[in-house]
């Protein structure tokens, strides 16, 4: 009888850590690429970016509607819903 139970127990804890190494990590990755979506391949390491956000799709807050690479000797500034830029002084 308490062979069963130990085992039972055990089964359960695997179970229990099975199930959280496995349930959000495919969340997670599919939530972490959703948010960079339409702007693949075009992001560089390291350099700064200003962006504008959108409301995202079904079951994403925000996604990225535009965005700036920006340089170093410029200025910037919001210019309605844009980003206007001109040479530093």
């Amino acid at each position: 009888m308490r062979l069963a139970a130990l085992l039972l127990v055990l089964v359960a804890v695997g179970a229990f850590f099975l199930g959280r190494a496995t349930a959000n990590h495919g969340n997670y990755n599919q939530g972490r690429e959703d948010a960079f979506s339409g702007f693949d391949g075009g992001w560089a390491l390291g350099a700064p970016y200003a962006v504008t956000l959108k409301r995202g799709g079904d079951g994403i807050t925000y996604a990225f509607a535009r965005r700036w690479a920006l340089q170093p000797g410029v200025v910037y500034r919001v210019c309605g819903h844009a980003v206007c830029s001109a040479p530093a002084r």
